[in-house]
């Protein structure tokens, strides 16, 4: 990339992110969609955090452990002294225990969401984490950390990553043979995932259907039937009648012995005054209708750390310059690349292939913002070296160029993730510092 195109590409990115116009334009452009992105979220994150209840119940994982359950945020009007430092809107995660305490404890957990009745099977089925020397051998797990990483979190970020069903199927495997996870395990996850995303097209449950694109059930004796695939490309029809028999039920075909309740016609969750959900429906629900209302904020937290004055002239703006600085380390990897690959692998496509594969290789392990990756983030370096090479050798890569890239980069690995990470917090940390400071002063 030449000189002059660098300096276009910057502007490209102030004027359609960072200037006082565009963030007018970009607003008026998240509010023409808002109805769109209210009912995808609907869809998506209900779909997916009903589908993730389930799997944490079964895995004797609590709530507050799971992703991407717990994962959203609240907005915060900034102060005077931040607005003069460009922060526009201060995020914080959103702590789920301090809204609902039971999502700490499983146990807990268990008596305010399911009937009584019910209680102490559950709870006979659940084995805690186990810690030496205090839990008794038989009635705990001891399961590996990356393995439970990616059980918690990284195989829902996989289904984002990865649309079609043998794609999907296929990265969880890769997964699963290096973080040390049985098949059982990961066949029943796809299983739970596939079927609850089936039922919220083919049927209309409360809680987890979306009005306009769910449809209406179909239905045998009182039963409602959705068609579903398995990891083992077979399908089933599936009858069902509440939430929870999709959840945690034990589906012959869906779910492997041991992976599931055996549960009455009519459900075991609570419902209070025989009409309200669940405690943990009430999770979900509430954090989509928390993040469908954020829409507005979409803007400001692109322009974010964005100073008024910078806003008027990109040749000031700090944002831009750690952008710059962003891409200009991306620009020295992939042309690094692009000298390694042999003759006989160098065209357009493959070249950009093995590029994408370095920059994953960077970036994965050293992740700021987005949810998921803490699977990859746990693995030592010699198993996050293997899935990688297992990943890309299965989207047709050469495994001896792919050994060959790794160990032309083995030195500055961790160089490269460390400075990824710094120039990506540095300017938001010094903003918040120096309007600390002004605050302290005035």
């Amino acid at each position: 990339m030449s000189y002059s195109d660098r300096i276009l590409q910057k502007m490209k990115y102030f004027q359609k992110t960072l200037s006082d116009p565009a963030v007018a334009n970009n607003m008026t452009v998240s509010l023409s969609v808002a109805p769109l992105f209210a009912s995808n979220v609907w869809l998506d994150v209900t779909g997916m955090d009903a589908a993730v209840v389930g799997l944490g119940l079964v895995n004797a994982i609590t709530p507050a452990e799971l992703q991407p359950l717990t994962t959203a945020y609240r907005a915060m009007m900034p102060s005077a002294e931040e607005m003069l430092q460009g922060i526009w809107a201060s995020f914080t995660k959103i702590d789920f225990s301090l809204l609902y305490a039971f999502m700490t404890d499983l146990n807990e957990y268990v008596i305010a969401n399911f009937k009584e009745v019910f209680q102490k099977e559950v709870m006979f089925k659940l084995y805690p984490k186990a810690y030496y020397g205090i839990s008794y051998y038989g009635r705990s797990l001891y399961d590996p950390i990356v393995g439970r990483e990616f059980m918690r979190s990284t195989f829902h970020r996989l289904r984002l990553l990865r649309k079609t069903d043998k794609s999907y199927i296929s990265s969880m495997q890769s997964a699963s043979r290096h973080a040390g996870i049985v098949d059982v395990a990961k066949d029943h996850t796809f299983n739970r995932i596939t079927l609850v995303a089936s039922a919220q097209m083919f049927s209309f449950v409360l809680g987890l259907g979306v009005l306009g694109r769910s449809r209406l059930t179909r239905t045998e004796n009182g039963w409602a039937v959705i068609p579903t695939k398995t990891s083992d490309d077979r399908v089933y029809d599936v009858k069902f009648r509440t939430l929870d028999h999709l959840q945690m039920g034990l589906i012959l075909g869906v779910a492997p012995l041991g992976h599931g309740y055996l549960l009455p016609r009519d459900g075991i969750y609570k419902l209070p005054e025989g009409k309200k959900n669940p405690p943990i429906i009430d999770v979900i629900t509430w954090k989509a209708r928390t993040i469908s209302r954020s829409i507005g904020l979409t803007p400001w937290a692109y322009a974010n750390y964005n100073k008024p004055d910078e806003m008027l002239d990109w040749h000031r703006s700090e944002r831009t310059a750690q952008y710059d600085q962003l891409m200009s380390d991306r620009r020295l990897i992939e042309e690094w690349v692009r000298k390694q690959i042999p003759p006989e692998e160098s065209n357009p496509v493959r070249i950009r292939q093995y590029e994408n594969a370095v920059l994953q290789l960077i970036s994965w392990p050293a992740k700021r913002h987005r949810w998921g990756y803490e699977g990859w983030e746990a693995m030592t370096e010699e198993q996050f070296k293997n899935w990688w090479l297992d990943n890309w050798k299965q989207q047709g890569l050469n495994e001896a160029t792919l050994i060959k890239l790794y160990e032309g980069l083995r030195s500055w690995l961790q160089t490269l993730r460390r400075r990824k990470l710094d120039l990506g917090r540095r300017l938001s940390e010094t903003r918040r510092r120096l309007a600390q400071l002004q605050q302290a002063r005035s």
